[in-house]
């Protein structure tokens, strides 16, 4: 015994071991799921903004029909999705970053005038 500490049992150990591994586990759980979500509003984004933009095209003899106006809608969501697997505009790493932040903000210490850097 060191200083009134006495031997800790293994039980002890293991279940603070596995605590933290947990909360790691859950962690990455958490990240991959806010991964895909932002990914999936970038890929909404792009869908509409392409929908948008189609929108401003004076239609022609092919697609002058409901049929041809949901072709482009499907063309449009496919577009959006492949471009946002493929990183897209960058919409989706600002989301992370803003997420990351605004995380940072709340784990923040009670005293900020020491954690600011300059």
């Amino acid at each position: 015994m060191i200083n009134g500490i006495g031997p800790l049992e293994t039980s002890q150990v293991t279940n603070a071991l596995a605590g933290s591994k947990l909360d790691q586990v859950e962690k990455l759980a958490r990240r991959g799921e806010l991964s895909r979500a932002s990914q999936e509003f970038e890929a909404y984004f792009l869908s509409y903004m392409l929908k948008e933009m189609r929108d401003t095209v004076p239609k022609g003899l092919l697609t002058e029909n409901k049929m041809g106006d949901m072709f482009y809608s499907f063309y449009d969501e496919e577009i959006g999705k492949r471009a946002a697997q493929a990183d897209g505009i960058g919409l989706s790493a600002y989301v992370l970053d803003a997420v990351a932040r605004n995380e940072d903000l709340t784990h923040s210490p009670a005293n900020p005038s020491t954690s600011m850097k300059y």
